[in-house]
This record gives structure tokens, sequence and C-alpha cells, in this order.
């Protein structure tokens, strides 16, 4: 059976017009290339034990491995990551699901 598959990042954003032009504007169609679903994007969040580096967490599903290594390697993608680098520190890993 194969599990879902979760693409978790940490983001620092230095200028937020740019980063939205250059990533955010155009992140989404790719994910739902690949099935994903966004499941956090962002939002309030409240540290209870340490925290992250950065203050903004995404949270991306996928239905594979496969379908999540194959967003992050997409050209399109890494052109994007690319474009919006100069404008962000990050922090990204893929992350199997929970198959108990």
């Amino acid at each position: 059976m194969t599990s879902k598959t979760y693409v978790l990042a940490n983001v620092r954003v230095n200028d937020p017009a740019r980063y939205k032009s250059s990533y955010q504007d155009h992140v989404g169609a790719l994910v739902k290339k690949y099935h994903g679903t966004f499941l956090v994007r962002g939002g309030h969040k409240t540290d209870m034990e340490n925290s992250f580096p950065h203050d903004r967490l995404i949270v991306i599903e996928f239905p594979s491995r496969q379908h999540a290594e194959d967003w992050y390697n997409d050209a399109d993608y890494q052109q994007i990551v690319t474009n919006a680098a100069p404008f962000i520190e990050r922090t990204l890993v893929i992350i199997d699901g929970f198959t108990g």
C-alpha cells in the first residue's frame, strides 16, 4: 500500500511582494498538476516548545512519494524556486506519511 507523502517547508519571506509574484502566484497550479493539496499555507502559529527557524510553515499532501518528487523536480517548479530565491530563506523536506 502506498502511503501519502508530505512536503514540509519552513520559510522566511524577506520581500513579500516579490515572493508573491515570483512564487506564490505560480506554485498552486504545479501542486495541482501533481495531485497535491495544501494543508497548511502560512497562517497563525503558536510556538509551544522551541520554534522553527522561520515564521511561515507550509504542508502539502501528495498521493505518493513519486508525485511529490515529480512535483519538486519539475522544470517549471525549479524555475520558480530560482526566481524566488533572492526573496526567501527556506528549509524543505519530503516525508512519507504514517502507514500504521
